[in-house]
């Protein structure tokens, strides 16, 4: 090794010189696109491809970097890494191992190695009161021999996706999410706090008639195998449910049966929390797909003397309100195609109350009884 190390010190000290010389030739504004060019070239003498996978796709979050995550925590054990992060959530026993920062990990698909990496970068952001706030940006990077790419990249993704949604079945554990008061956000800019949801409330346990359960369990069933007639059509992947009846007659049962029959989590909408369609349209669009949007008392939108006209025409034109537009829109509107794979459950316990507009077909995919 250390004869190595000798005759590599000629060659440094070329690049030394060479670097000396071509600072005194070239001025200063030259050297980024010089580095950028040689970057790129050198890339082409690369054994390796690299993908980065973001926690945010812009506004939305990276629905693979979540398969990703908890893929990778499937992997883990003690002796598997020098250094992993340990997580355990409220009212959890269970450890959860995960990557720590810049560490690494290797994994074998079809008889090929690859490897992973964790990153994570903070900076400094600034909230609308002006006081700093941490921001924090977080990734995985996978490496890829180039011979290997175009033979696994598209197929080890896929199983990636189909292993995390087993893992999250299996797992049984479920969140609840509430949107904070007044839209403020966290620390990673999210409108949403959540928490270990375990109710235990399946189908088997919800009393009502045996047939209408079927004909629930099996539309769910439908959605959830992509066989919905929407996905036919290439419509966004998402169906509404309108759960009425009277209170304390099992609406909460309802919703956590379809919860816990499908994997999802739930996503409980404090309209009181919102103060416009703006907010309501940024809400919707930081929720994970694979997820079920709870809408409470709907009824209390109600607004005679408009709100047909809204339903029909798809627009108000007045930002400062919630209306049943800004929550209808979402599902239907150019926004969809920002997420798919969510179940809207509009409640009420006023069905009479409502306006005969929102019980169109157009608007519920199904009514439920509780």
């Amino acid at each position: 090794m250390k004869e190595f190390w000798t005759s590599l010190a000629p060659l440094l000290d070329a690049l030394a010189s060479l670097m000396s010389l071509l600072q005194v030739v070239f001025p200063p504004e030259l050297w980024f696109p010089a580095f950028k060019f040689l970057n790129r070239a050198l890339n082409c003498f690369s054994y390796y491809c690299y993908y980065d996978i973001t926690e945010m796709n812009g506004v939305n979050t990276n629905k693979l970097y979540n398969a990703v995550q908890l893929y990778l925590s499937s992997l883990f054990s003690a002796s598997s890494c020098s250094r992993l992060s340990l997580t355990r959530t409220i009212d959890s026993n269970a450890t959860t191992f995960g990557l720590s920062n810049n560490d690494r990990i290797n994994d074998v698909f079809d008889g090929i190695t690859v490897q992973w990496e964790h990153v994570v970068t903070q900076r400094q952001s600034q909230s609308f009161s002006g006081w700093p706030l941490p921001d924090e940006k977080r990734g995985f990077t996978l490496q890829i021999r180039k011979r290997d790419k175009d033979r696994i990249l598209d197929s080890y993704l896929d199983y990636i996706m189909d292993k995390a949604d087993d893992i999250r079945r299996k797992s049984q554990q479920r969140l609840l999410y509430t949107n904070s008061h007044g839209g403020s956000l966290d620390s990673r800019g999210q409108p949403w706090d959540s928490v270990p949801f375990k109710d235990p409330s399946t189908f088997d346990t919800l009393a009502m008639d045996p047939a209408r359960k079927r004909d629930i369990m099996e539309d769910l069933g439908n959605f959830a195998a992509r066989q919905a007639p929407y996905q036919q059509m290439g419509g966004a992947r998402k169906r509404r449910y309108l759960l009425y009846g009277l209170p304390e007659t099992g609406q909460p049962s309802m919703i956590t049966a379809m919860a816990n029959f499908l994997g999802y989590d739930i996503y409980n909408l404090e309209l009181t929390k919102v103060h416009s369609n703006s907010e309501l349209l940024n809400l919707l669009m930081k929720t994970n797909a694979n997820s079920i949007i709870v809408i409470k008392d709907i009824d209390c939108l109600a607004n005679p003397s408009n709100q047909s006209n809204v339903l029909r025409d798809g627009e108000d034109g007045n930002d400062d309100t919630i209306t049943l537009w800004g929550l209808l829109n979402f599902p239907d509107g150019l926004w969809s195609w920002c997420g798919s794979e969510r179940i809207f459950v509009y409640t009420t316990s006023h069905f009479e109350k409502l306006d005969p507009a929102l019980l169109e077909s157009s608007c519920m995919d199904m009514h439920i009884s509780a």
